[in-house]
This record gives C-alpha cells, structure tokens and sequence, in this order.
C-alpha cells in the first residue's frame, strides 16, 4: 500500500501552560497538567512515519516549551519526517530555557518558531525576548499590512528567521462556565463545524490520530475538573475512536477520507463564534 496522506498534523506534547488565556481552545487556561515524553512514543511515530506522509508539522501544547523532553521530540518528529515544514508554536516566555533550540533552528531551515502574543501588554517583552534569544544584529519585516492578518519577522545575522504573530484576540472555546460548573455547548452539529478553526487541526496524541485537539483532549480535562455533563454526553464525549498504528489498513484509508468532515463530538463546541480581546495572566507559580 502506498503511504497514506494528511496535509498537517498538530503533534500536541502538554496540557501545562504558564499562560491563562480565556477562551483557550485546549483548556491550557485552567490548571491542566500532564505532558507526553518522546520516549515513550518514538517507536509507534517511526511505525507511523513509514506509512503516513505529512504535508506540514506543529508541535504544540500548553506551553510546549514546557514539556521536559521537548527538545527530543522536536529532534524526533524531524527525523521521521526530514525535510517537512515544522513549526514550533509557543508564547515566547522560556525561549532562555531551551539550550540546544537556537542551534536546531539555524542547521534546519525547514523547522520554524512561531512565538504568539496573547496579550498587547506583553508585545515589547516578547520582542525583547526573542531578539535575546536570537544574534544580533536584526532585521524586522512584516508580511502585510492587515493587521488582522499580518505577522512579525525577525532575522538575526545568521538568517535565523521568528515569527511573531499578534494572538490577542481569541473567541469562546467548548467550554461553558455555569455559575461554579463546567460544562459544554450543545450545538448544531455541522454548523459547528462549518465555523470550527481547528477542523483542519488534526492531532497526533500519545501515538493515536484524532480529528482535532478538543475531541482528543476533553476526556482527559474531564478526569480533572469534572465537567458538568449528562449521561448522554459523557458516553459520546468517551465514544470517540481516534486512529491507531493497529488499525486495520481499510479502516486508516477510511478514517483518513473522512478527516474532514463532522463528527457527533462537534455539538460541544460553538456554532456561533462571540469574539474579544484577551488578557493573557503569567501564572507566576510555574518555574
């Protein structure tokens, strides 16, 4: 069989996040934990990366900085997928905590970071952060003149090029605050979807392939906080079968064609998006 393809797969690595950004589409703004090692799942991404041929790569979180092994995973998923576009997204606040990130960064030209400000606030001291984490001197360009479309280039002197992209405006996420409780929408299914940013944000976690990160992530946030959910939805939250190395290769080609479309799961998040600016809180309690 010839490899299988998807055009972009998010390889999401942690729930921790030094940031609360209301609305997180992931949840990170709450108090989220558990990371995956590389470890742990090299073996089951080398069976993947020899039948399934990825367009593009992010490697995220949380915070995915954050993740203790993160340098191994970003070494890692470039090795079983040389020459790909990666792109590494994070907030920009432990750039100086990463050693070994700048070296990777100028020998492979095909992995980028792309650092985002969740906070108008942070905007100096983010730029600040980058250009100390980067050699001088540097250049600055911007890509458009839209300002809600237009990123920040810095180039330092040895043509390592940081994205810098304004993040401060994030609509609601899946889930819903009633009084003390958290719960979820109950929302038209495809229209839901037809609206979703993320239904082309297929997930990668702990070795299995989900539609996107809400539907992979929900069960685990629902072990910590114990949503609010009748019985109905807690056995369709639960009832979502990501793919698996051990799949069947029909079933690969099945789930694969189907990616893109609605799943039962999509009632959860909103069918109408009600956007504003946020405000993005350091949790200080992270070291």
């Amino acid at each position: 069989m010839s490899k299988l393809k998807i055009p972009y797969v998010e390889f999401y690595i942690i729930n921790t996040c030094n940031l609360a950004c209301s609305g997180c589409n992931r949840f990170n703004n709450y108090n989220f934990t558990g990371y995956q090692r590389w470890n742990d799942y090299a073996d089951v991404y080398r069976q993947w990366a020899e039948q399934v041929d990825i367009g593009s790569i992010g490697i995220l979180g949380g915070e995915p900085l954050l993740n203790p092994t993160f340098i191994d995973w970003v070494q890692g998923v470039n090795q079983l997928w040389p020459n790909k576009k990666i792109r590494i997204i994070t907030n920009g606040f432990r750039l100086d905590r990463q050693d070994n990130l700048y070296s990777i960064l100028q020998k492979h030209r095909n992995i980028e970071l792309w650092v985002g400000i969740h906070n108008k606030q942070h905007k100096q001291e983010i730029v600040q952060r980058v250009q100390d984490f980067t050699q001088a001197p540097h250049t600055v360009s911007f890509n458009s003149d839209n300002p809600y479309q237009q990123y920040m280039t810095v180039t330092d002197a040895n043509g390592v090029c940081i994205k810098i992209e304004y993040n401060w405006w994030f609509h609601q996420g899946a889930i819903v605050k009633m009084d003390e409780a958290l719960t979820l929408h109950q929302s038209d299914v495809v229209k839901a979807h037809d609206i979703c940013h993320m239904k082309t944000c297929h997930h990668f976690i702990r070795g299995e392939l989900y539609k996107c990160g809400v539907v992979a992530v929900l069960p685990e946030f629902d072990q910590q906080h114990h949503l609010a959910l009748s019985a109905e939805d807690l056995d369709l939250m639960h009832r979502y079968r990501a793919l698996k190395i051990t799949d069947s290769d029909s079933f690969k080609q099945q789930f694969l064609h189907n990616l893109d479309q609605p799943i039962d799961q999509c009632r959860f998040c909103p069918e109408q998006y009600h956007g504003d600016q946020i405000f993005a809180m350091q949790k200080r309690d992270l070291k």
